[in-house]
């Protein structure tokens, strides 16, 4: 009985050493990773960087070699890109890292770009606040993983900037990460592109934008992908929802029993759908003028 008490403790014993080993090589990786991104960069602007996002993608992925994201800022004081207001501002790069290899290059992101024919000021960048970097699922049980990254340009003086969405798939018989979605829009008139992340409408992309002509609404846009394709739009009308009408409900939101109709997925008398986050003070759920409002 000692014996085998002995053997037990010996045996939690390694199994402690082999995490404690395992624990300290990830961090050991991870700041290597990072140092390898901060002297790519600083040695291609000149300029020192700070790592704000470093996302392992080998786990989620299940990548054949390692692989990271890593985005970096220059400080605000060393950029010469300024922002509405004339405030300096530093701009985030966005590194794909293969094992210890950066690729700083962003010219994934810049293809799309050139693309939809955006450009930007002289001296100036696409990416200088990072809203998000992360995983997200199209498929239930958390599979189909894509990696969602959106950030916005400089900021002008009333404070909207050029929001651009971008959704990555990785491909296993090219061992790389390639956009299967991108959209830009500004940010000032309630304009959104989101990926849905439950619901009947889960791994679609809903983008909503204001019309420039009366009566004044909002253009509803539905993404879907097939299988390893891109994705492709699969509906798209003009909404009822008026600006300033003053629903607290997001446009996507207020627009969503309508969209699930055109889509076959929602009839009158259904229970209406719940915004994945709801107003403050929203108590009720209520339909006006076809469009799905919050009240107190």
């Amino acid at each position: 009985m000692l014996m085998e008490s002995r053997r037990a403790v010996i045996f939690a014993a390694t199994l402690i050493l082999v995490a404690r080993g395992l624990v300290a090589q990830t961090q050991f990786d991870t700041t290597a990773i990072d140092r390898a991104v901060i002297s790519k960069l600083s040695a291609q602007f000149g300029i020192n960087f700070k790592v704000v996002t470093h996302l392992d993608l080998t786990q989620p992925f299940q990548t054949k070699s390692r692989w990271t994201l890593v985005a970096a800022k220059q400080p605000d004081e060393e950029s010469s890109a300024t922002d509405g207001l004339g405030e300096p501002e530093g701009a985030i790069s966005l590194c794909f890292v293969e094992k210890n290899e950066p690729d700083c290059s962003e010219e994934m992101f810049l293809s799309k770009f050139r693309e939809e024919k955006v450009s930007f000021v002289s001296g100036t960048g696409p990416f200088y606040e990072l809203f998000a970097s992360d995983v997200v699922f199209a498929g239930p049980r958390r599979t189909l993983p894509l990696l969602r990254i959106k950030s916005c340009t400089t900021r002008g003086a009333n404070g909207n900037c050029g929001v651009s969405t971008f959704l990555f798939a990785y491909d296993r018989k090219a061992e790389r990460f390639r956009v299967v979605f991108f959209n830009m829009m500004g940010r000032n008139n309630n304009q959104e592109a989101r990926f849905v992340e439950n619901g009947p409408l889960l791994g679609s992309v809903i983008v909503a934008y204001p019309t420039n002509d009366a009566p004044f609404t909002y253009l509803v846009e539905v993404y879907k992908r097939v299988s390893d394709s891109d994705y492709s739009q699969v509906l798209r009308y003009r909404g009822n929802t008026r600006y300033g009408d003053g629903n607290p409900l997001a446009v996507i939101d207020s627009e969503m029993p309508e969209t699930l109709r055109r889509l076959g997925l929602w009839k009158e008398g259904d229970a209406l759908p719940v915004p994945p986050r709801m107003p403050q003070r929203c108590t009720r759920l209520v339909m006006r003028k076809a469009v799905e409002w919050c009240e107190p």
